[in-house]
């Protein structure tokens, strides 16, 4: 079986645990620099996997546990989402992390009938920005000093991609 995308499950944090700590992929992301115990990430995932505003899975690659994909944030009212993607690091730069939001698009414009994706990505963080722009994602602008980590602020740069329109006659 090619890649594919599991609901994520808390039989998936032994999993999740294979980067949750690892600071070299974890640097993108502010809110989680510090050390997370396997049983706070049980509860996080907990949490996440009951609420209905967050859609998480986990990517696998066959067998092989790859990283994670969700839709968070989600707004029913406007149908937008906050995209969240995050690769192993020893299985960065194989296409994972491009065929993962391949994937979760398909999902959130076609099963979960939504009309915006979104995410922020560091603005230093150029090859990020430049797979989300392959895959149809366009600048919507600079949120400048928008993080801090270790005491160092980041701009950050908001994305998004729009669910095509149908043809109209």
């Amino acid at each position: 079986m090619p890649l594919h995308l599991e609901p994520l499950s808390v039989d998936h944090v032994p999993h999740v645990m294979t980067w949750v700590n690892d600071r070299e992929v974890m640097q993108y992301f502010a809110n989680r620099q510090t050390d997370i115990s396997e049983a706070d990430e049980r509860a996080y995932v907990e949490k996440l996997v009951t609420s209905p505003n967050e859609r998480a899975y986990s990517i696998f690659d066959d067998e092989v546990y790859v990283g994670q994909v969700s839709l968070n944030q989600i707004y029913w009212p406007a149908r937008n989402a906050r995209l969240f993607v995050v690769i192993r690091r020893e299985l960065q730069g194989r296409g994972f992390g491009t065929s993962a939001v391949k994937a979760i698009v398909e999902k959130a414009f076609g099963e979960l009938e939504l009309r915006k994706i979104w995410l922020i990505v560091r603005k230093d963080n150029r090859h990020a920005q430049a797979m989300y722009l392959r895959l149809g994602f366009d600048f919507e602008g600079v949120l400048r000093d928008e993080y801090a980590v270790h005491g160092v602020f980041y701009d950050m740069v908001r994305m998004a991609r729009l669910a095509p329109r149908p043809l109209v006659d």
